[in-house]
């Protein structure tokens, strides 16, 4: 790399740009939120309703921004056909055993011309591969004694437990996307913050950071990267979706 990879408030910077430009003709905007947790990352000024799927009732009840609240598991919930503007799923895929069943449902969800964000560890960076190699006790001991997050596991806090599939991997995604009918809007790795924080507090980086990453690009023939941890991709539905095309109404369960 040329130059050091984008921060995550960068990244993050330029994805709700490509977003706002994308959903700029809508008056209003239907917007889900998958695995909702307790905030959102992609906020709109349009007037906008918001839906949240998440399988904690906790993290639900935290969330403050949402009009309705399902309580349900994104691999199995019937989730309506083409009833959304934009689909936000967020550090959610690299936690579901069949992340390929919630990117399905998530996709007939959408209407025609609707985009869906998709956040994820990048599964072919060194971070990426650790976590997905090592067991769940393990996330927990980095979080508490490494990163300093003393909650680690406790009561609903991160780590939660992690699967990582090879499909999430951009190829994977992209693949996906086109044998679906969607564009790929947008996609963009960084890394994050937690990795940048402990570099800093640990001295690595400049040319012993450069020579790291080197090293492990040349061992892996180019396929693993230590620096970009974190993936976000914009994908646009392009499928025309035909009148009467069924519709069901999402029912508020908690809240």
């Amino acid at each position: 790399m040329s130059k050091a990879a984008n921060t995550f408030k960068e990244e993050l910077d330029q994805v709700r740009l490509v977003v706002k430009k994308l959903l700029s003709n809508r008056e209003s905007i239907k917007v889900l939120e998958v695995g909702c947790g307790s905030s959102s990352f992609i906020k709109l000024q349009q007037n906008t309703y918001m839906v949240g799927i998440d399988i904690s009732e906790k993290q639900l009840q935290r969330n403050d921004i949402l009009n309705e609240k399902i309580l349900g598991d994104i691999q199995t919930y019937n989730l309506p056909h083409s009833e959304f503007d934009l689909i936000v799923c967020w550090w959610v895929l690299e936690h579901l055993q069949y992340p390929e069943k919630a990117l399905t449902n998530c996709l007939a969800s959408l209407k025609e011309n609707g985009i869906i964000v998709v956040a994820v560890p990048n599964v072919y960076s060194i971070k990426g591969l650790i976590t997905k190699y090592t067991p769940h006790q393990f996330h927990i001991w980095v979080y508490r004694y490494i990163l300093g997050k003393k909650l680690a596991g406790i009561e609903d806090n991160p780590p939660f437990h992690t699967f990582l599939r090879f499909f999430i991997g951009l190829e994977s995604i992209k693949a996906f996307a086109y044998s679906n009918e969607f564009s790929v809007e947008y996609f963009g790795f960084h890394e994050s913050v937690d990795q940048k924080n402990f570099r800093e507090n640990h001295r690595i980086a400049g040319p012993a950071w450069s020579l790291v990453k080197l090293i492990i690009k040349v061992l892996s023939f180019g396929k693993v990267d230590a620096e970009l941890t974190d993936l976000i991709v914009v994908l646009k539905n392009q499928k025309v979706v035909k009148d009467g095309a069924p519709a069901r109404k999402l029912v508020k369960t908690i809240g």
